[in-house]
């Protein structure tokens, strides 16, 4: 059988899992996730090119000794995506609860003053941050299981489907 490498899986994993633990601590040192969080949104966004650079090279490593198919590449992926999760979720755990406990406030504050930039009427504002709020406790658990489906189903899965337009084995 071609199944992807265990050790690959284990060694990307380990780095997209660490990668996120460092980019939350530069977050917070650097205060892009509470003072400055306008800025901090914006590498929000662009931190999601982490876990495809990282699939990508793992994919690129295999392919260079094996030839994968489409759901060795899903295998592969959400092997990576397993490893991230086991390493950067109790790490959010800890920064949430311990490290930085008030950071959901400065989100709210943000949300705030968008809502009245945007010239929101009061009642809707409070409406809003209280429904934003409610869904953050709910959703807080011990490992936030609720993150579980997207980060080790859903985007390594998409991930590994779209490197095989890109990624190709060589003819040797």
């Amino acid at each position: 059988m071609n199944a992807p490498n265990l050790k690959s899986m284990l060694k990307y994993g380990l780095f997209m899992g660490t990668g996120f633990c460092l980019y939350t601590t530069l977050m917070w040192l650097t205060r892009l996730d509470s003072t400055y969080l306008n800025m901090g949104q914006y590498l929000d966004m662009l931190i999601v090119l982490l876990p495809v650079a990282v699939i990508f090279v793992a994919i690129k490593e295999e392919l260079q000794t094996k030839t994968l198919l489409w759901w060795q590449r899903m295998l592969l992926a959400m092997g990576i995506g397993v490893v991230s999760y086991v390493i950067y979720e109790p790490y959010l755990y800890l920064y949430h609860h311990y490290i930085n406990p008030d950071w959901f406030s400065n989100v709210l504050q943000l949300k705030e003053t968008e809502l009245n930039a945007a010239h929101t009427a009061p009642e809707k504002i409070t409406e809003t941050l209280q429904q934003m709020h409610q869904a953050n406790t709910r959703q807080d658990g011990l490992f936030k299981l609720s993150t579980f489906l997207p980060s080790v189903v859903i985007l390594p899965s998409l991930i590994a489907l779209v490197s095989m337009i890109f990624l190709k084995k060589k003819a040797a």
